[in-house]
């Protein structure tokens, strides 16, 4: 019981997923935002409601129409799912379902070279 209403909790009611259907992730909250058929997917940012998974995000968009691929690029927010992929710190990139980095911001040519290292 709380006092005073101290101790309880906000509930939050900000979209983590940016909103707009413009980011596609499956939020930590729990909401679903368009994601599509993550096993088929070949690029996945997992973490989604940071200021650096939001940034890796739009960026390993940017470097994947940068460098002509037609694929699409998911993010997931949801933690049973991220830890599905073993990794304890976001943001994180999987491509072709193999976790090449964790844990740091991913700038746009950074994401370029860990696609061409993938063979994509």
């Amino acid at each position: 019981m709380a006092l005073f209403g101290f101790g309880k909790k906000k509930e939050d009611t900000t979209p983590c997923c940016g909103g707009g259907g413009e980011i596609k992730a499956t939020c930590a909250c729990g909401g679903q935002c368009g994601i599509s058929d993550v096993e088929k997917a070949r690029f996945i940012v997992l973490g989604a409601c940071c200021q650096k998974s939001t940034d890796t995000f739009a960026n390993v968009k940017k470097a994947v129409a940068e460098l002509g691929l037609a694929d699409e690029v998911l993010n997931i927010g949801d933690d049973a799912q991220i830890a599905g992929y073993g990794v304890m710190q976001t943001p994180a990139l999987v491509i072709d379902s193999k976790v090449v980095s964790y844990g740091k911001l991913i700038k746009v040519e950074e994401a370029k070279k860990l696609i061409e290292k993938a063979g994509v």
